[in-house]
């Protein structure tokens, strides 16, 4: 089966699990840019609770296509990235196996937005051992299952699967603040490795 996905910034762990049934997943390169969407945002677990995360773009809403979104860099988000991630993740049993492979992709600076997802996208299907095949384009329209709405999500809150479906695993301010189940992946990579069957 394979998985028609739209471009999604440290993905959600439904966008996850979701693709990590299917045999291939066809990430759309043609659509439309559409703003405050998680498609250049994340959130994450902060010690002050969930905090979002935006990567800052030059494109106008519904006139440019996805893969010509390119990524402001006169704003230091990659500073304010870092230090949220940091803030959030330091003290989580796994995030240190994951931190460098994620600074690096930050480092690179890439031009795209659509390839600094790819790249973030390809990491934690690595991570987390699922063997998708990534692709830009169709081969065929059979056997499609169309996932782009997940990437019109504006929160963090499940699209397509039901909270009951998101099991809980500890995170690192569980201790102030209730689960929050559908965070961005990292979350689970860096509170839980690699262990895909405890998501």
């Amino acid at each position: 089966m394979t998985a028609l996905v739209s471009t999604s910034y440290l993905p959600s762990i439904e966008y996850l699990k979701l693709i990590s049934t299917m045999e291939e997943v066809v990430v759309d390169h043609q659509e439309f840019w559409k703003k405050k969407t998680v498609r250049n945002r994340c959130h994450i677990l902060s010690p002050n609770g969930i905090q979002c995360l935006s990567v800052p773009v030059n494109a106008k809403h519904n006139s440019t296509v996805i893969s010509d979104v390119k990524i402001d860099y006169s704003q230091p988000w990659i500073r304010v990235h870092k230090g949220a991630l940091e803030a959030a993740y330091n003290t989580a049993p796994f995030f240190e196996f994951i931190k460098d492979d994620i600074w690096s992709i930050y480092d690179r600076q890439p031009e795209l937005l659509i390839d600094l997802n790819r790249d973030f996208l390809a990491l934690f299907l690595k991570k987390l051992k699922l063997s998708v095949k990534i692709s830009e384009a169709l081969a065929s329209e059979n056997n499609i299952h169309d996932y782009r709405k997940l990437s019109d999500n504006h929160g963090y809150e499940p699209t397509i699967l039901p909270f009951d479906s998101f099991q809980n695993y500890n995170q690192v301010f569980n201790y102030k603040h209730p689960f929050v189940p559908n965070l961005s992946t990292l979350d689970f990579l860096a509170n839980m490795g690699s262990f895909v069957s405890g998501w």
